[in-house]
């Protein structure tokens, strides 16, 4: 009998990088504490400084970030099993990186001959950053080979919709409108930013905020499409980007619950290996397969009813007869025409 990884394990497994990077950066930070001037450069311009942080400030910023971004990737890989397998790779690439950034921080301005602005941020840090963050992330990868995972999303099977019950020629179209208001003020608020910032920051920072913004805010909503010509999703603001699948290229579609986090790493337009998601909020979602076996999955109301219509139809393609018994379920937002 095949033995599946628990969260417990995979918490530890993922929370692990993250404590040993913290005790490092406070143990280091304790023995240097007498030679770190204050405020500690900790922004560089290339190798020169070019931001400043208290030494109490630094200390508890740099802690915070390491139990936070732990936190954040230990939720992540306890709350589906399909992306666990990325997150504990994400994670240990992204504590490597940023706990190796850290320490170099430390080391910089211990070699400061008299104050923060003479610290030094040497190449070869950077770049030996980078190294750690990728050796991590590969070390990782090798602890996951050897974890018996679930591969299908949240570790569930899709739930058995059956399909709606048509005639012979009748044709039927579902479509619905799915918004995230959480996205769309983050959009907002990124956009407003973004344009505030032009004149005392610059163009360079400023307008990709603000580009960053409007990409939210066209993507907080989206209109989803079910009928003869398969799955169409687009975003209610602006006719692109967008997903068409036509029926040809689908082999069964299902209602399934999804968690962002879990299942996809977060939300907005998400790509994770095997499946891409348009993820606004956790719940039902529509997940279709596509004949090369990948899936599309998207949140979205009465997702049982628009698989039921897509199951109906795909077989229309290949003329083979559904498998799948009838349900008879109807939808106020499906409608059908003779």
């Amino acid at each position: 009998m095949k033995q599946i990884t628990g969260r417990g394990t995979m918490a530890a497994l993922t929370a692990l990088p993250f404590a040993v990077a913290l005790t490092v950066e406070l143990v280091l930070f304790a023995v240097l504490r007498d030679r770190l001037p204050d405020p500690l450069a900790t922004h560089f311009a290339g190798t020169v400084p070019d931001g400043f942080t208290g030494l109490t400030g630094f200390a508890v910023l740099s802690a915070g970030l390491t139990v936070g971004t732990g936190a954040l990737f230990v939720l992540a890989t306890t709350r589906g099993a399909t992306f666990a397998r990325w997150s504990v790779v994400t994670a240990y690439g992204t504590v490597g990186l940023v706990g190796s950034a850290l320490v170099s921080v430390l080391l910089v301005n211990a070699d400061a001959t008299d104050a923060a602005a003479d610290a030094r941020m040497p190449v070869w840090h950077q770049i030996g950053a980078l190294l750690v963050g990728v050796v991590l992330g590969l070390a990782g990868w090798l602890v996951t080979r050897r974890l018996t995972l679930p591969e299908s999303l949240s570790g569930q099977d899709g739930a058995a919709t059956g399909r709606l019950d048509l005639a012979d020629g009748e044709v039927a179209g579902w479509t619905r409108t799915i918004s995230s208001r959480p996205l769309a003020l983050l959009g907002l608020a990124l956009t407003v930013l973004g344009c505030a910032l032009v004149v005392p920051v610059g163009g360079p920072v400023a307008v990709p905020l603000a580009l960053l913004g409007l990409l939210m805010l066209n993507f907080s909503s989206v209109t989803v499409t079910v009928g003869p010509r398969g799955l169409g999703v687009s975003p209610a603001v602006l006719p692109r980007p967008r997903i068409r699948v036509p029926l040809a290229d689908m082999s069964e579609a299902s209602s399934r619950p999804i968690s962002p986090l879990g299942d996809f790493g977060g939300w907005g337009w998400r790509i994770r290996p095997g499946a891409t998601g348009i993820i606004l909020r956790s719940g039902e979602a529509l997940v279709v397969k596509r004949a090369s076996g990948r899936e599309i999955a998207v949140t979205v109301d009465d997702s049982a009813t628009a698989a039921a219509l897509l199951n109906s139809l795909i077989p229309r393609t290949a003329g083979t007869v559904p498998a799948v018994p009838p349900t008879g379920t109807t939808s106020t937002d499906a409608s059908t025409r003779p």
